[in-house]
């Protein structure tokens, strides 16, 4: 099924009449400050057009390399998954102090691009909100390398959110 004011143009490329509001904004999220602007831009995207606001933080589990049989004291990933649960929270209460009715948040393990790629398909999200980076290496959620792949993939348009040139 085709979300209402879409239709499918070459290449399975959907497309949006440009007087349509979008209806379901998906925000990808890490709690960097790049992230902070994208989510305050769909923020008020979404309670402007009162859209759903879905905000979706992915994570990656660090990669083990190993010559031995150690063994991780913990699983691989929990705390950084527990931190983002709780900054993925903070959104969502974010959004909703500042008027969004229709917020949920969701928090994958995958590969970045990838979850957000197919997150907005099977969700139909008409719209993607990133930053342009992300936090790196303290969340693994790359926004540099992201954003250029959801910009390359996405079926659906892409906001990518920079921070202001200084002047």
């Amino acid at each position: 099924m085709v979300p209402r004011g879409f239709d499918f143009g070459q290449e399975g490329i959907r497309l949006q009449a440009m007087s349509e509001p979008f209806r379901h904004i998906l925000v990808a999220y890490d709690g960097s400050s790049q992230a902070r602007m994208a989510l305050d831009r769909a923020i008020d995207m979404a309670r402007t057009a009162s859209s759903l606001l879905t905000i979706l933080t992915v994570y990656q589990p660090p990669i083990l390399w190993s010559t031995g049989l150690a063994v991780p004291m913990e699983p691989p990933g929990e705390v950084e998954k527990e931190a983002l649960d709780k900054v993925l929270r903070e959104a969502v209460q974010t959004a909703k102090e500042r008027g969004v009715s229709d917020v949920r948040g969701e928090l994958l393990q995958d590969h970045p691009a990838e979850a957000i790629l197919h997150f907005a398909d099977v969700e139909h999200a008409d719209l993607v909100v990133m930053g342009s980076r992300g936090q790196s290496a303290t969340s693994r959620l790359l926004l540099g390398s992201v954003s250029d792949a959801v910009l390359h993939h996405a079926r659906v348009a892409v906001l990518v959110v920079r921070p202001p040139v200084p002047g």
